[in-house]
């Protein structure tokens, strides 16, 4: 799949709901996914390791 500039960055769930998701087919949304992933792993970390 080729990356299109002209896609949306966020795109309508397909679960029927009026929710919206990252759209991986855009550089933009795939770097979003990327770094919401590291944001909440990091999150995750930190609120263990402090006790």
């Amino acid at each position: 799949m080729r990356d299109r500039d002209d896609e949306p960055v966020f795109r309508k769930s397909g679960f029927g709901t009026n929710r919206y998701e990252y759209n991986p087919a855009n550089p933009v949304g795939r770097v979003l996914i990327v770094v919401t992933a590291i944001g909440v792993i990091v999150g995750l970390v930190v609120m263990g390791s402090s006790h």
